[in-house]
């Protein structure tokens, strides 16, 4: 009889074992919780709904949602409820939770929900806008926005794209930079992440021979600040020609160049000072990476990216497949 059960014990195991991943998902959820990407507060003392819970089961089930302040580092608000089977979805309500001042001021929050077998958490930033009405008054606007999180994306410095050149070369938006590394002193170019935010600036300081490179996030001396680097690469090209591979994960062989290490143009370019940078770091970020900052929409094409851009491409030999216009 034990055998017996034994076997019927592997073969469940076994049959379970084999469902694929999302029906095994399906079969543990309990709530379906759907969370507002972005909304605006009609005036400081409105609610609007956050998300909406539904039950999926066939009991009643509890909810408790705590609503936590990332700068003052403690719950705000803490609701408990019970969701119904068959009810319509529940919406959970949100409102302003701390009056801010300044025109783009920006505070976050954590919303845990918790429930038998379900703990969710999806993170928000409030921001403020003030505008001025016909009278000249101010008016106050606070919108809030789901704090989207980019786990594992690429960044590069401010250029061209490689996809825009060749095409076969690769379908990422990795950017590379032209340089020229007879100025003297220090250049800086703005660091991209996702192609979608700004999320830091490399320097490039030209000493003699001599050339550092080094970056640094934008808000990383802040509290709180959750961004985290992944991985870190650099290396440069004397001409565009010399491009062949861009995932360095895929390079025979560890870049000669690295971050925060001099190097001789003389001796690591040949003295070839008009060259190609490029940078492939990858990170995990949030769009709100501090409790009170918000990185940037990258816009390449604004002034004076547009120009920058049209100058790297006129210091470099001509390139076909570039439009000078992008």
């Amino acid at each position: 009889m034990k055998r017996f059960v034994s076997l019927m014990l592997l073969l469940a195991l076994a049959t379970v074992s084999l469902l694929p991943v999302d029906a095994l998902a399906a079969t543990q959820q309990r709530l379906k919780i759907e969370p507002a990407k972005e909304f605006r507060f009609r005036n400081p003392k409105d609610e609007q709904p956050v998300f909406t819970v539904k039950n999926l089961t066939a009991k009643d089930i509890k909810v408790t949602v705590e609503v936590y302040d990332q700068a003052a580092r403690h719950n705000v608000q803490t609701m408990t409820f019970t969701v119904l089977p068959g009810d319509a979805p529940t919406p959970v309500m949100a409102y302003v939770y701390k009056a801010m001042k300044s025109d783009g001021e920006v505070n976050t929050y954590r919303y845990t929900i918790k429930a038998p077998g379900v703990t969710q958490r999806h993170y928000y930033a409030q921001k403020l806008r003030v505008t001025k009405d016909k009278q000249g008054k101010n008016v106050y606007t606070y919108t809030q926005y789901l704090n989207v999180h980019f786990p594992r994306n690429t960044v590069s410095s401010f250029g061209p794209h490689f996809r825009d050149v060749t095409p076969s070369l690769t379908d990422k938006w990795y950017m590379f930079t032209p340089i020229d590394l007879s100025i003297q002193g220090r250049q800086t170019f703005v660091l991209a992440a996702s192609n979608m935010y700004e999320v830091g600036e490399v320097f490039v300081d030209v000493y003699g021979d001599q050339v550092t490179v080094s970056y640094r996030m934008f808000h990383g001396g802040e509290a709180g600040f959750t961004t985290e680097v992944l991985s870190e690469f650099i290396t440069f090209y004397n001409s565009y020609a010399d491009v062949g591979i861009v995932e360095p994960e895929e390079m025979p062989g560890p870049s000669a160049f690295a971050f925060n290490q001099p190097f001789s143009v003389q001796q690591m370019l040949g003295g070839d000072t008009n060259v190609l940078m490029f940078i492939r770091n990858r990170i995990t970020y949030f769009r709100f990476p501090a409790p009170h900052s918000e990185y940037v929409r990258f816009w390449e094409n604004k002034e004076p990216y547009a120009s920058t851009r049209e100058r790297m491409l006129r210091m470099m030999d001509p390139i076909q497949g570039v439009n000078q216009g992008k």
